[in-house]
């Protein structure tokens, strides 16, 4: 999806957009802009990880720069993983460099900032929800008779 796009569902402003992902090289867009009319494109995996990166800024107060690793190491993380699969995952950060990707919150560690991704993805699934469309028979109707 284009910038415009990408900012809208990650809750973020296109100049923050642009400010994270040129400017202070915190996430990379999936295809580069490239000069007058191409356009940077963003894949959902990293409209997911702006959403989070912008909910650790404003709900927690976060400074963004300092989280680059962990927004990066989480990126990565759902690289190749199936959507729907991730509905029931959190993303966890046991310190601005590191990420991880659980099926349950852990309690393993003693400090851990842990997100939903459920909240997330819906905002996301929803933009990209299309139109029921009729389902079309399996099997051609055949007359059955005695």
């Amino acid at each position: 999806m284009q910038a415009s796009d990408a900012a809208r569902l990650a809750g973020v402003t296109g100049h923050q957009l642009r400010e994270w992902c040129a400017r202070r090289d915190i996430l990379s867009p999936d295809v580069p802009g490239a000069g007058r009319g191409r356009h940077a494109l963003y894949s959902w995996q990293t409209v997911l990880a702006v959403r989070l990166l912008n909910e650790l800024h404003h709900r927690f107060g976060l400074e963004v720069g300092a989280w680059r690793g962990a927004i990066r190491e989480f990126r990565t993380l759902v690289d190749g993983r199936p959507f729907p699969i991730l509905w029931r995952a959190f993303a966890q950060f046991p310190d601005c460099n590191h990420a991880l990707l659980t099926a349950s919150p852990s309690a393993d560690v003693d400090a851990m900032l842990t997100v939903s991704l459920a909240r997330h993805l819906r905002v996301i699934a929803h933009d990209f929800a299309l139109p029921p469309e009729a389902q079309l028979p399996l099997f051609p109707a055949v007359g059955v008779g005695r």
